[in-house]
């Protein structure tokens, strides 16, 4: 049953996904006959340039967005779309240059920052795209969890204890603003047992099983950690009370497959730390 269940919804989705893309190249054929109609309309060229993007046809939204640019037609948002057009092509260059005029006009544009910063993160330039996602959380009405995610992943990357020490201040912080977000708090015990950092991360792991409503994996990884620590006692009693929760659940959620899995693997663990 649960397969057809997963194999509905993949149906769905996928059908979903070609209906989208159906309809915009619908859309495009109506724009494209607009323009046959009425060649000198920039609105027009641009109109369909937003579409070529949405359909991920970066090249074809770049030449839109030129004829559109020779028309007369002068926006930010056509330099944004051009500046991100660049980006999926990987014309990196060129990209910064038009993410820079729109920061000359506008130095707070979040859009803009966030752009150049996801630039300079694949470029390994990692302190320069830390202080631009800093500041694009800065100019934010409304900072995104993956706002402190992506601040934080670049700040660590750089590798220094300062580094180190932003990453996990601006979780921290995420957390203060936006309440208790598990990936943010993932992150950031994540980024403390690599640092070895193990008590932290203990502290923040019972964070996370206070605030869930499914407890089983959180105690899980807290016994994982403990493992680290060489503390096996306590490392047992984490995984009873995982297998307490585990039991409190629903049949038809533990006989699920992937709960199955996590049962064997809770299992492994429990008679590895009996030896």
């Amino acid at each position: 049953m649960r397969f057809r269940l997963l194999y509905i919804l993949s149906f769905v989705l996928s059908s979903t996904a070609l209906n989208a893309h159906g309809d915009l190249h619908k859309r495009i054929q109506e724009v494209t006959e607009e323009i046959h109609k009425n060649p000198d309309s920039a609105n027009l060229y641009f109109k369909r340039g937003k579409l070529y993007y949405q359909h991920s046809n970066y090249i074809n939204s770049l030449k839109d967005f030129k004829s559109s640019s020779k028309l007369g037609l002068e926006s930010v948002e056509q330099d944004f779309y051009i500046a991100k057009s660049n980006y999926h092509l990987e014309n990196f260059s060129k990209s910064i240059r038009t993410i820079k005029r729109i920061l000359k006009e506008d130095s707070g544009n979040v859009g803009a920052l966030k752009l150049l910063a996801d630039i300079y993160f694949k470029k390994s330039k990692y302190e320069k795209a830390a202080n631009l996602y800093d500041e694009a959380i800065l100019n934010s009405e409304a900072a995104l969890p993956e706002d402190y995610l992506y601040a934080s992943k670049a700040w660590y990357a750089i590798g220094t204890e300062y580094g180190h020490k932003r990453s996990q201040s601006i979780l921290i912080e995420g957390i203060e603003k936006l309440g208790d977000i598990i990936v943010l708090y993932n992150e950031l015990i994540s980024n403390y047992i690599e640092m070895q950092d193990l008590d932290s991360a203990v502290k923040f792991q019972n964070k996370v099983i206070k605030i869930s409503n499914r407890k089983e994996r959180a105690y899980l990884e807290l016994a994982n950690i403990q493992i680290q620590q060489e503390k096996f006692e306590e490392a047992k009693i984490s995984i009873d009370k995982a297998e307490d929760s585990y039991k409190k659940l629903p049949h038809r959620i533990r006989n699920a497959k992937f709960m199955r899995e996590f049962y064997s693997e809770l299992k492994t663990k429990k008679i590895e730390l009996k030896k």
